[in-house]
């Protein structure tokens, strides 16, 4: 029996543990007392992760697809079939999707093959959907594209305001470990939703909000700082601020007075304020400007501000170039608006993730597809020319960077199983064939992204092998104020789409459900897609608890089951997207952001039947 550290591959908090291997094979997630995130106590997901190594549905071998069918092939086919049909492709005909399951050294590599050998600058990742909008404005308002905060703030603080998110269940051992301390300690948490999520039972106020108004709530509880708590803020923002009328917020965030009153009380009063967000603020066509509305609040209040990053490495993946740097396309443009020939996806599933997926299926069915994936997703199965089977988190090497721009090591713990390869080494080997030598051991690749990536300077691998990892090099390089540019959302119900649909994440779930899904743990709890919806409005269509029911939108349909709740307000859904079988994203038009071109999945018009 051996005990291998490493760290979860699931949330960004990023919990180390160890991984108990007997015989050579995985048995069980051992706790990590001296981790300094989660204290020695990782949440169910965490704990159950190592049950999906040996799911039997994995990919064992190269797959090629031929007459319609994936059929098995020879790692050195199927390299020579991405060769032929993407040798000849221009730099502006293919796109590389990097991913945040992927480790620092795989996302390096593969920014490295799109700008060294197809000369594209046609590169993202799966950061595109969820905070592209948080990178853009942290840059505009610090100076760096990462929060300038640390997990472990919310312990000290005295308030702490939680937006559009729900740590509760995504970010479980921040809440438990942090947020819940600080509330031991006397902290306020005030909880401002679109719904009464877990998060909201343990607050000490929760604001029920109108999606999209965010801004404006925002805004609101500076005035009120600026007129009575004399804080400083610059002469362009006085004067925006100043034509806020009460009655204006109250309406449009459809909250009452004395709500309001009560959370600028609690902030004004704090000595030590932390906000906390999510995808619930910037998932929106305003989502830039939500997030420059609450960095404006937290300057004002000399406090901290933590954005609830979702994956592993979902900062490493940027950090290490996996986004546009010189005015390639961005994901979104690459599907919908200047479609390319050829995408290289590495562990993301776009089929589902996206937006419009009937759109984004139509797209995928004309493109020459090659996917890095250890399990089937919709992609691979029914999009992808090429499945190159990558081994599990347990069977390679790497290092994640975390939301709070934390480095460490991802140890192996057994060998790759069957015919399957760690990113890397599929990267430089597919590279040789181009004619390019990659650097092809950990070792090597960590010496290159630190001569190469800003912030990684630092890299040591002893250091990264430690409890506490590293910390990439980076500081605020100054706070600035930042002018509201968005209109505001003008998405509302109709006559024809009375509701407004919610995509949302539940605890026993992880984004679109490959890993998770093969977890037998996390399958009993939640095995099956549910909307959630207001009780008058179910009775209001003959819809009975656990009914199937369509819910139809502009560009698609979907059939779902019906959970009854109190917890969702009257004309609201909130239904998850991590169920391949049930497609959420179907309902989900195109319509983004125009700095960052992130879509917005929080305001979706719809119509619900009973099936």
């Amino acid at each position: 029996m051996m005990y291998v550290k490493t760290i979860c591959p699931y949330c960004g908090v990023g919990c180390s543990f160890f991984l108990q291997v007997d015989d050579g094979k995985v048995t069980k997630v051992v706790e990590n007392k001296n981790d300094p995130i989660s204290e020695g106590h990782p949440c169910i997901k965490g704990l159950s992760s190592w049950e999906t190594i040996y799911a039997e549905d994995r990919y064992k071998t190269p797959m090629i697809r031929k007459k319609g069918k994936l059929v098995e092939t020879t790692w050195d086919e199927a390299y020579n079939y991405i060769y032929e049909n993407m040798k000849d492709l221009k730099p502006d005909e293919v796109m590389f999707y990097g991913s945040s399951p992927s480790t620092n050294e795989d996302n390096y590599l593969l920014q490295k093959m799109a700008r060294e050998i197809f000369k594209t600058d046609n590169v993202d990742s799966c950061a595109r959907l969820c905070h592209a909008a948080t990178c853009y404005a942290f840059d505009k308002i610090f100076g760096i594209s990462a929060m300038p905060a640390k997990i472990e703030d919310w312990k000290a603080a005295d308030c702490i305001l939680i937006i559009g998110s729900n740590p509760e269940s995504n970010y479980p051992v921040a809440f438990t470990q942090k947020i819940l301390a600080a509330k031991k300690n006397g902290a306020k948490i005030i909880v401002v939703s679109v719904w009464k999520e877990q998060t909201a039972e343990q607050a000490d106020l929760y604001i029920e909000i109108e999606g999209g108004t965010e801004t404006v709530f925002f805004s609101a509880i500076l005035k009120h700082l600026v007129d009575n708590q004399d804080a400083k803020v610059p002469k362009d923002i006085e004067e925006t601020i100043s034509k806020i009328k009460m009655p204006d917020v109250v309406n449009q965030c459809k909250i009452t007075k004395q709500e309001f009153d009560k959370a600028v009380a609690m902030i004004a009063a704090s000595k030590r304020f932390v906000l906390g967000f999510g995808m619930g603020i910037t998932q929106h066509v305003c989502g830039v400007d939500n997030i420059f509305a609450a960095c404006n609040l937290v300057l004002a209040k000399k406090g901290k501000i933590i954005s609830m990053r979702g994956k592993a490495n979902i900062q490493g993946v940027g950090d290490m170039g996996c986004q546009p740097e010189k005015g390639g396309k961005t994901m979104t443009t690459a599907m919908f608006l200047e479609p390319v020939k050829a995408f290289y996806i590495m562990e993301s599933n776009p089929a589902q993730s996206m937006p419009n997926l009937n759109k984004v299926h139509d797209e995928l069915k004309k493109k020459f597809v090659v996917i890095h994936t250890t399990y089937p997703n919709l992609t691979a199965e029914k999009f992808a020319d090429v499945v190159l089977p990558c081994c599990t988190w347990a069977e390679r090497s790497g290092t994640f960077t975390n939301a709070e721009s934390r480095i460490r090591f991802v140890n192996k713990a057994i060998e790759p199983m069957y015919n399957t390869k760690p990113n890397y080494v599929i990267l430089t080997e597919l590279a040789l064939k181009f004619g390019k030598k990659f650097p092809n051991k950990i070792d090597d690749i960590l010496k290159e992204i630190a001569q190469k990536r800003p912030g990684y300077e630092i890299l040591d691998l002893d250091k990264l092998k430690s409890e506490k990892g590293q910390f990439v090099n980076r500081e605020p390089k100054f706070q600035k104020y930042h002018l509201l540019l968005c209109k505001g959302e003008d998405v509302k119900p109709t006559k024809k789409y009375p509701f407004l649909l919610t995509t949302a994440r539940i605890p026993f779930q992880f984004c679109t459900g490959e890993m998770s899904s093969r977890s037998a743990t996390l399958n009993k709890m939640a095995p099956e897609a549910l909307c959630l919806i207001d009780p008058v409005d179910a009775k209001k269509y003959g819809i009975k608890d656990m009914q199937m029911i369509r819910i139809i939108s502009e560009v698609g349909e979907i059939e779902i089951k019906a959970s009854l709740t109190d917890k969702t307000a009257p004309g609201l859904l909130i239904a998850p997207y991590h169920y391949e079988k049930t497609l959420i994203n179907k309902l989900v038009p195109l319509n983004f952001n125009s700095q960052v071109e992130e879509p917005n999945l929080k305001k979706i018009p719809v119509r619900i039947e009973a099936i």
